[in-house]
């Protein structure tokens, strides 16, 4: 099995989460040997703590140096095709923080990219990664709720301290957030969307972008998902359900990013299933799981399922999202878009 050498680019607040997470669970398969950051402060402290040898301050730099085999690319999406395109054209595969890009057309460009040099693209949904989200997919894959038909991913949280450049950002709440809940109720669904409607608000004076959101998703195979997240909710809560024609699925915790949860299955003809989890500091192995899977289909020859091309679906629902808003809510189907063909 082959051990990849990791370069760490942006070094900021989530970098620490994911070197963390990376020793804590793919270790026996990469190692983080360079950082980068135009911030030479932040890229000694996090060298330092971290004891990271090689230091670099411009990516062509540590792209071109010969050092890594991966980069975690941790920026802001504006500035990511500076490092994308370099990189694949050194061979160099990728791991991206979401959301993927600033837009599905950037997006896809990044796979076309990727696919031409022939490197690894995957895409950090890390929340794919916790163990209740697992489990539910374990079981409809196992047709034990039967077909589904209804998916509900809800959640409400006090979030009205947002910094950094996040705050300056005109997609907000779809884009660095739900963006996680979007694309589980995606993958769980295992079909293409086929039309998006999303209703958003802007509660938060210190911010740009929308921190409300209220959306609907129909699939291609019929099924309806629907997602409301909350950044006023003084009551936090996170819910996420599956209905099939034989039973409901029901998770239930705090927070999307939680370590405990509780997942309820209830049969159409059966006594309730009840499990608990709780996964010590969860959203950073998560994290290492993400990293570990596009590492692991690297040595096995696969994609990952966490695949740049994978996650168009995810972007198309985005984008469709915002459109939608921008329109008051009017119905949007994908095709409407554009760029269809490169969901196929």
């Amino acid at each position: 099995m082959k051990k990849y050498r990791v370069g760490i680019v942006g070094t900021g607040g989530i970098a620490h989460a994911h070197i963390q997470g990376y020793r804590s669970v793919a270790n026996d398969i990469c190692e983080v040997v360079a950082a980068c950051d135009a911030n030479q402060r932040v890229l000694n402290e996090y060298c330092s703590k971290y004891d990271i040898p090689y230091h670099f301050t411009n990516a062509i730099d540590l792209i071109e140096s010969g050092k890594v085999d991966v980069i975690s690319l941790l920026t802001p999406p504006s500035v990511r095709s500076d490092i994308i395109f370099p990189a694949f054209d050194n061979g160099i595969h990728i791991l991206v923080e979401k959301p993927f890009a600033e837009c599905l057309s950037d997006a896809i460009s990044f796979v076309e990219a990727a696919e031409k040099a022939g490197v690894g693209l995957a895409v950090n949904q890390s929340l794919r990664f916790m163990p209740d989200v697992l489990k539910m997919r374990e079981l409809v894959k196992a047709g034990k709720i039967g077909q589904i038909r209804f998916i509900s991913h809800d959640h409400y949280q006090n979030r009205t301290q947002t910094k950094g450049w996040r705050k300056d950002e005109k997609r907000l709440e779809i884009s660095i957030f739900s963006i996680h809940i979007l694309d589980r109720i995606r993958w769980l669904v295992g079909s293409k969307p086929k039309k998006v409607s999303a209703v958003t608000r802007y509660w938060d004076d210190n911010v740009k972008g929308e921190t409300f959101t209220s959306l609907t998703i129909q699939f291609e195979n019929g099924v309806i998902g629907t997602m409301v997240s909350n950044w006023h909710s003084v009551i936090p809560d996170c819910r996420f359900r599956i209905d099939g024609t034989k039973g409901s699925i029901l998770s239930e915790k705090k927070a999307v990013t939680g370590d405990e949860s509780t997942l309820t299955i209830k049969y159409t003809n059966k006594e309730a299933e009840k499990y608990s989890f709780n996964r010590r500091n969860a959203a950073k192995m998560n994290m290492g799981e993400s990293m570990k899977e596009l590492l692991s289909a690297l040595n096995e020859n696969r994609q990952p399922h966490n695949s740049g091309r994978d996650n168009l679906q995810t972007m198309a629902i985005v984008d469709a999202a915002y459109l939608s808003s921008s329109r008051d809510g009017y119905l949007i189907n994908i095709k409407e878009l554009g760029l269809n063909k490169a969901l196929l």
